[in-house]
């Protein structure tokens, strides 16, 4: 049992929850921006080393606290969309949709799965996947 930090993550902000075994140490908002991923590295330093990040792959909105958890050298864990649901559900008979509830539930259940550390690539093939994708799109429209 360690601790856990999940995020809820939606279009330019994210809803926070630290959870150290089933118990809730703070939550809060947090804003897409210089200054609110700053306070949420200085939260992060002050808690345990063997702290993991948790959020949910949600496409382009996700991408900013990625690249905050790269950049920094983040221990984070990025979840399938379908996993996270088919985890959130567990236990319960309706799932309610809110960004508290969802934060909370991710912390939660994190201790009952395992979910296994996001491993970094190098960035040339992040460029490679980018100039392929580019490739493509040209190719159709060529076509």
């Amino acid at each position: 049992m360690g601790t856990v930090m999940a995020l809820d993550v939606s279009m330019g902000k994210s809803y926070k929850v630290v959870y150290d075994g089933q118990q809730c140490l703070s939550e809060g908002e947090v804003i897409h921006s210089q200054v609110g991923f700053q306070g949420l590295l200085d939260e992060i330093r002050t808690l345990p080393d063997d702290m993991m990040l948790v959020f949910e792959a949600t496409g382009i909105y996700s991408k900013p606290v990625e690249t905050f958890c790269r950049k920094n050298q983040l221990h984070y864990c990025l979840l399938n969309p379908l996993a996270a649901k088919k985890q959130l559900e567990q236990g319960t008979l309706r799932s309610w949709k809110t960004d508290k509830h969802d934060a909370h539930k991710l912390a939660q259940v994190h201790q009952q799965n395992i979910r296994l550390k996001k491993i970094q690539q190098p960035s040339v093939y992040h460029e490679i996947r980018d100039l392929s994708r580019f490739y493509q799109e040209v190719e159709e429209d060529m076509i």
